[in-house]
């Protein structure tokens, strides 16, 4: 059998549409997918790819919130739960422009501090946040009656016509606008805006969802830095290791099975279509990553090698035929050594 290699690298093809203007700086990506083939990928964006490969049944939205919860050793149990990250608003005459977490490098200290203030605020609404690490809070729903925007498609933009629907919606909606008037106020921010940081003032309901049933699928092994494959990998009972180096994979590519790699470092950049950020880290990618991987996997006796930009495409290639030839070639030569043997020993 073949070793399966899937490199699921969301944001590769880029903040925008195509390669134009581009192509320069772009040409180490545009030379190692060229020679590659191009086909229909299963599975709509990143959370739809992700559900293909683990072979998971999600009846309404992606489960962030309880994959993560997971990732992070909190047991989720049976219980809905909704991501509710720190985030940043920034008025802008009639619109809301959103900043995530990762832009905004809070310190655990300055995470705790205002997650006990809300905890403290909403006791008597019986909310609770709960907090995995400094970007990642959480609250557990009565029910999952609120249909949400991931955060990765809020950044950036208007998130006006953006904020949660559904039939609890408008009490979220209340809710929401207490936890920013606590927010504005909060001694964590004072102290940020005097250092001329950027204030948590917000939060972003996303991803709501129940841990789903264990999937089908013949994923071997996970290698990734992304909290949501960690959850599927321990939903599975997968081997899952960091994102370290490209050794390990091209070890394992020596044997039996389907390594996942996740590969995310583009997602943000391309979250906030910042084409020169892209590019930096794209480079690196390709360099560190995807290059050192596709040219093990042309040496590999056997592997097949799908990347997935996570766009609806895949890229493929295969040494299969490499491998056939190959053993062909050994029997040859064994069978016509025993010939000469033969020969010999007359």
């Amino acid at each position: 059998m073949p070793h399966k290699l899937s490199l699921v690298v969301p944001g590769l093809c880029g903040p925008l549409p195509g390669f134009d203007g581009m192509e320069p700086s772009a040409a180490p990506l545009l030379e190692l997918l060229k020679p590659l083939r191009k086909e229909s990928a299963a599975g709509a964006g990143y959370a739809g790819l992700l559900a293909e490969l683990f072979g998971l049944k999600i009846d309404k939205s992606f489960p962030y919130a309880a994959l993560t919860l997971l990732a992070h050793d909190m047991e989720p149990g049976d219980s809905c739960w909704i991501h509710a990250d720190p985030v940043n608003l920034q008025a802008d005459m009639d619109r809301a422009i959103l900043s995530d977490s990762q832009t905004l490098n809070i310190r655990q200290d300055e995470a705790e501090k205002l997650v006990n203030e809300l905890n403290v605020h909403f006791a008597a609404d019986d909310i609770t946040v709960v907090m995995a690490d400094e970007n990642n809070w959480f609250i557990r729903l009565e029910d999952c009656d609120l249909e949400t925007t991931p955060l990765s498609r809020a950044v950036a933009r208007n998130i006006n016509h953006l904020m949660p629907a559904g039939g609890a919606a408008s009490g979220w909606r209340r809710l929401l606008n207490e936890a920013q008037m606590l927010l504005h106020i909060s001694d964590v921010n004072q102290r940020r805006e005097e250092k001329g940081l950027a204030t948590v003032n917000s939060l972003w309901l996303w991803g709501e969802g129940v841990l789903p049933h264990q999937g089908s699928t013949d994923v071997t092994h996970v290698y990734t830095d992304d909290s949501v494959t960690t959850g599927l990998a321990k939903l599975d009972h997968i081997k899952h290791s960091a994102l370290t180096d490209p050794i390990a994979l091209a070890c394992a590519m020596q044997h039996d099975g389907h390594s996942l790699v996740v590969i995310n470092q583009l997602d943000g950049p391309c979250n906030y279509a910042d084409t020169s950020a892209w590019l930096e880290e794209m480079l690196q990618v390709v360099e560190d990553w995807l290059n050192p991987l596709i040219e093990t996997a042309k040496k590999s006796l056997d592997v097949d090698v799908n990347i997935y930009p996570c766009n609806g495409v895949r890229y493929h290639f295969s040494n299969n035929n490499k491998f056939n030839f190959s053993k062909l070639m050994f029997w040859k030569k064994d069978r016509l050594q025993d010939h000469v043997d033969t020969q010999q020993g007359t």
